[in-house]
């Protein structure tokens, strides 16, 4: 086909594969975990048993999945100190739900949920910026949605928590 005056030309990066296949592999990581964690809030809701098991496994493999492929992927793509600070981080306040979830006296505490609350707030609100910032950046876009998303889950656990 020959080009119109008002087509788009995009950009012809050439993306390297190897990244672009472990990007795809992440995601399906990312979500088989919160997945197994929403099935044992379900099962806890439900009143069945081994649902403390199944949140353990689901919100385990998350936290290890986060950091080693936030690691793997700092290595690949070069991620900057301040994203992989970021990533760390949200992977540092996932088993504070997790934590909260399996043991209902660390949730009733009052000041320790409203610390992870500021946590999740603080963490959310910078990723928002930084995404915002780095729009034009296809790798960083990526990275501050996916951080965004986590912290997205984060929250939706600790306000289920909190009421």
């Amino acid at each position: 086909m020959f080009n119109q005056p008002l087509d788009y030309q995009g950009d012809k990066k050439i993306i390297n594969p190897e990244v672009d296949q472990l990007r795809k592999i992440g995601q399906f990581l990312e979500v088989a975990p919160i997945l197994i964690l929403t099935v044992g809030m379900l099962m806890q809701t439900q009143g069945l048993p081994y649902w403390r098991s199944v949140i353990l496994l689901g919100g385990g493999v998350s936290v290890a999945i986060y950091t080693f492929f936030s690691y793997f992927m700092f290595q690949l793509e070069r991620y900057t100190t301040i994203e992989f600070t970021l990533g760390l981080f949200s992977a540092i306040l996932f088993p504070v739900g997790v934590s909260g979830i399996l043991f209902p006296e660390i949730a009733d505490n009052f000041d320790f949920m409203t610390y992870c609350l500021y946590g999740c707030g603080a963490l959310f609100s910078v990723s928002l910026v930084l995404f915002i910032c780095n729009i034009t950046d296809d790798r960083a876009s990526i990275f501050y949605r996916s951080l965004i998303a986590r912290v997205m889950v984060f929250g939706a656990i600790l306000l289920r928590l909190w009421y």
